[in-house]
């Protein structure tokens, strides 16, 4: 029997650094929007939904949200809030970034695909080559060590495979794409229950891997620029144009 996936995208309004952020208009358009579009050329998933604290984002995607509670303390968290409301039954559940209005839904078949052909990982997530050492040095790009099964064995902000003579070479680093893939019952009932990992590196991922749980990487040739900061909407805007 195929497996059944849905894409969850979660999407708060209230953001410290860019408010009402899923609201901006991008080419005339909801950044939300623009994500929840991509998403739905995804061959791989069967349902797209938007997971949202907020009335006025479920206004404009009418039919295609859910009100999840505003207390959510991220987007994993918003996404099972979402998942718990649904009647259907999901084998897998992808988390999409909702400050990802580039997003590739040939990445999204990639990563789903990736988990469906290896039973031995409760997940999967991207990668890509960094090819700028400003990049490999920034504490707000995370990189990714995967061993030669594909398998995640680490994630860190530091510079990571770290060298002895702390050179950047391009082909060495890999920068981690904040799209997940889960098995759904690993998601519902195992992840809400995983304790915090015990480093500083903020990082939700790392408390799968200190459970001793298998991330599948998939690797892609780039990454696509997504919205943090108002500075991001006019080059997103750039691209989308092109």
């Amino acid at each position: 029997m195929a497996m059944r996936v849905i894409g969850i995208i979660p999407a708060r309004l209230r953001s410290t650094r860019f408010p009402s952020k899923p609201l901006a208009l991008l080419c005339g358009k909801p950044m939300i929007q623009h994500t929840y579009e991509a998403a739905c050329n995804a061959k791989s998933l069967h349902q797209v939904l938007v997971a949202t604290d907020s009335s006025e984002i479920a206004a404009i995607m009418p039919g295609n949200s859910l009100m999840t509670n505003e207390a959510c303390e991220n987007g994993t968290a918003r996404v099972l809030d979402a998942l718990h409301q649904l009647d259907s039954t999901f084998d897998i559940v992808v988390n999409i970034q909702g400050d990802e209005p580039l997003v590739n839904p040939a990445h999204i078949d990639l990563c789903v695909e990736a988990l469906a052909n290896d039973s031995s990982c409760v997940m999967s997530t991207l990668m890509a080559p960094i090819l700028e050492e400003d990049e490999a040095r920034s504490p707000h790009v995370v990189k990714c060590v995967a061993d030669h099964q594909s398998n995640a064995m680490y994630f860190s902000r530091a510079m990571i495979p770290a060298s002895k003579d702390n050179s950047f070479a391009p082909d060495r680093f890999h920068k981690h794409i904040g799209l997940y893939a889960f098995r759904r019952s690993f998601l519902v009932d195992v992840f809400p229950k995983l304790v915090p990992c015990h480093t500083s590196e903020d990082l939700e991922q790392l408390r799968v891997l200190e459970a001793g749980y298998k991330i599948k990487m998939v690797v892609v040739p780039f990454a696509l620029p997504g919205v943090d900061l108002p500075s991001d909407v006019a080059k997103v805007e750039a691209l989308l144009k092109e």
